[in-house]
């Protein structure tokens, strides 16, 4: 049996498809909570379909942290991280390449010095620890926070260009997916009747956005601050003034082996 005939979307190719999607495609196990897919970090993109197992999707809200004037906590969601399609991200790779070795030569003893500056492991952080260094100066202070907005299972499909701001699919258990690259499948041959676009709107359509999954946050916040305060005020109210001649002669009868 073809493992594309596990998929309708496939019905309506022909042999010559197939062949050339198989010498494309190939299947990825992915072990219990391992990072699926990430859009924007690959080189090239790749549509997922799962064979096998369950997987989540899992959003980071990125959120700052700042107190009113009265003193109570507040938050504002920050802006996502932007997203780089394939052609973007080659041309942006190029272009530094291009740059670092215009701009840098190399030393006797072994290191890139550019525009008179030496390049070391220290001098080079990345992205996120920059973060983490701007953050404990005091200037901003931010929260993640990581909801798990839907699952999916055998039959489904994803990595076909819907949103993914701060998202990724991380895998519940054992997972297996057959990987086709996205620019061969969305081409006019394999994409009749703009198939893959509707499937990507359906996922858009199905799945929340941040800003939903923003106002969910705050609603449970808020309802985590009035259960705190209706179970301390309980606990604040006299106690019960019920006396022992007010219980029935029936309940303080005591037990015994008579």
């Amino acid at each position: 049996m073809d493992i594309t005939d596990r998929f309708q979307y496939f019905d309506h190719w022909t042999k010559e498809q197939r062949r050339e999607c198989f010498t494309r495609a190939y299947v990825r196990q992915f072990e219990p909570e391992q990072v699926i897919f990430v859009e924007g970090r690959a080189p090239v993109n790749f549509v997922h379909l799962v064979l096998s197992g369950k997987c989540m999707v899992l959003q980071c809200l990125k959120l700052c942290k700042f107190s009113s004037k009265n003193g109570a906590t507040k938050y504002r969601l920050a802006d996502a991280l932007p997203i780089e399609d394939e052609v973007s991200q080659f041309h942006r790779r190029r272009s530094s390449r291009m740059i670092e070795l215009e701009h840098s030569t190399l030393t006797a003893d072994g290191k890139f010095t550019s525009l008179g500056k030496t390049l070391t492991a220290s001098s080079c952080l990345k992205p996120t620890e920059s973060l983490v260094a701007n953050q404990s100066s005091g200037t901003t202070l931010y929260e993640y926070h990581f909801v798990d907005v839907s699952t999916y299972a055998c039959g489904s499909v994803f990595g076909v260009g819907e949103h993914m701001d701060d998202r990724a699919v991380v895998a519940r258990d054992r997972v297996q997916c057959l990987l086709i690259p996205r620019y061969w499948l969305l081409q006019k041959s394999q994409n009749i009747n703009n198939m893959w676009t509707r499937v990507r709107i359906f996922l858009n359509q199905q799945q929340p956005s941040r800003e939903r999954l923003f106002a969910w946050f705050l609603g449970e916040l808020r309802w985590n601050k009035y259960r705190t305060r209706t179970k301390k005020a309980a606990v604040r109210l006299k106690s019960n003034a019920t006396r022992f001649c007010d219980v029935p002669s029936l309940c303080r009868i005591e037990q015994s082996d008579v």
